[in-house]
């Protein structure tokens, strides 16, 4: 047993020795470090090249589509409601002279038969003057004839008179007739004088019966109301067989494709849509429906600017007019009708420049330079901004044609510090 026992002990001092004697030798023959000098290549960015471009400064806002001319639909006979078109409900299309609805018309029909038996009495009336008047005419000339023979014989027997070759009563009795002829004929002078004022009377009484026919023919057509272009009903206020008075309001219809929308520009950006130093108020727009993740678009053109800017807000008001003939639709999109209430983004398209140098928004820094990459090296380059808009910034004098602007994040970055461009 004991020499078992050190036959292991020799064993496990012979593996100690050769593990000491490698480790020695690994100490000893390691290799030995070398002192290198550091080279400085500097840090690695990514650049892109400057070009000028021409563009158009375009200004984004938002709005909500509102009809442009709105009809309010008004009672203006009372009466009671007998018939209803079925398009006469809300969302329903009208076209152009459609009948909505109707009043009773009997009592507006029967005033405009009494009106017409009224001129027709006066034109009888008048008929009958016209004709008396040529009846007294007549008489007259008779009786200027009658009175000039009576005149005659009395001169005559008035003669003999104071000859006293004829009674005196003769000469009275010729006098009498002649007195009774005179008479006669300023009677009819006296109605015919009378004829003129009754005949005014009469043509004025004919006059108001024109009048009050007009009036009533126009009562009769207001028993229908109907639309006086294409339209859809926004409104429906009344039903089949209520009584409406006038004035009261029956509903409103809004004009098929006259559309707008009015948004809001912030004075900061009016520069950009104005010419001449003055408004312009044709400037196009493109009017936006995001719809399921998908753009609809509609072109427009700005109608109109309101007179002051909203005191709140410190903005413009301005009308875009939509134009609904284009209607909408893209590749495999079905067409859209775009109504009233819908909310849109309107992109106004000002004015254009030339020579803009326009950068991504992270390649600017906070003071208005830029990182510009020469032969492996950064420069500073003071730039100015013309505009900063959404996620780019238009850069107007500073750049040359074929700069390379680094877009990398560089913090401590100093001019003239050694970079290398990743190719």
């Amino acid at each position: 047993m004991k020499k078992g026992f050190w036959f292991r002990s020799i064993r496990v001092l012979i593996v100690l020795a050769v593990a000491v004697s490698v480790a020695v030798l690994l100490v000893v023959f390691r290799p030995r470090a070398e002192r290198q000098e550091r080279v400085a290549n500097g840090r690695l960015v990514t650049t892109f090249q400057a070009k000028p471009e021409t563009v158009h400064m375009t200004v984004e806002a938002f709005g909500t589509v509102s009809p442009k001319e709105t009809l309010k639909l008004v009672a203006q006979v009372p009466g009671r409601i007998v018939t209803m078109a079925p398009v006469f409900v809300e969302g329903g299309f009208a076209a152009d002279g459609t009948v909505l609805l109707s009043i009773d018309p009997r009592s507006y029909a029967l005033a405009v038969e009494r009106r017409r038996v009224q001129i027709a009495q006066a034109e009888a009336e008048l008929a009958q003057l016209d004709q008396e008047v040529k009846n007294i005419g007549a008489s007259m000339a008779i009786a200027r004839s009658d009175t000039r023979l009576a005149e005659a014989e009395f001169g005559r027997l008035q003669t003999l008179s104071r000859r006293n070759v004829v009674a005196q009563t003769t000469r009275d009795q010729a006098e009498q007739r002649h007195l009774a002829s005179l008479e006669r004929l300023q009677g009819l002078k006296n109605r015919l004088a009378t004829a003129a004022p009754s005949r005014r009377q009469i043509e004025a009484r004919l006059a108001m019966a024109r009048v009050a026919l007009a009036q009533a023919e126009l009562d009769l057509e207001h028993t229908q109301v109907a639309t006086p272009f294409n339209g859809w009903v926004l409104e429906k206020g009344v039903e089949r067989g209520q009584h409406v008075a006038p004035g009261q309001l029956l509903g409103r219809i809004y004009r098929a494709g006259a559309l707008e929308v009015e948004v809001r520009i912030p004075g900061r950006d009016l520069r950009w849509l104005q010419a001449n130093q003055g408004f312009e108020a044709s400037v196009p727009a493109e009017v936006r429906l995001e719809e399921d993740g998908q753009d609809r678009l509609w072109s427009g053109r700005i109608e109109r600017a309101k007179a002051s800017f909203d005191a709140a807000t410190r903005t413009l008001p301005v009308v875009v007019a939509i134009d609904t003939t284009t209607d909408g639709t893209g590749p495999g999109q079905p067409p859209l009708a775009l109504r009233p209430g819908m909310f849109v983004t309107v992109r106004l398209l000002g004015d254009s420049r030339s020579g803009i140098f326009v950068l991504p928004r992270h390649a600017m820094r906070p003071d208005d330079t830029v990182y510009v990459a020469d032969a492996g090296h950064l420069r500073v380059r003071p730039v100015t901004v013309l505009r900063r808009y959404e996620d780019k910034v238009f850069v107007s004098s500073g750049l040359i044609v074929g700069d390379r602007i680094i877009d990398t994040p560089l913090t401590g970055a100093v001019d003239g510090m050694k970079i290398r461009v990743k190719p």
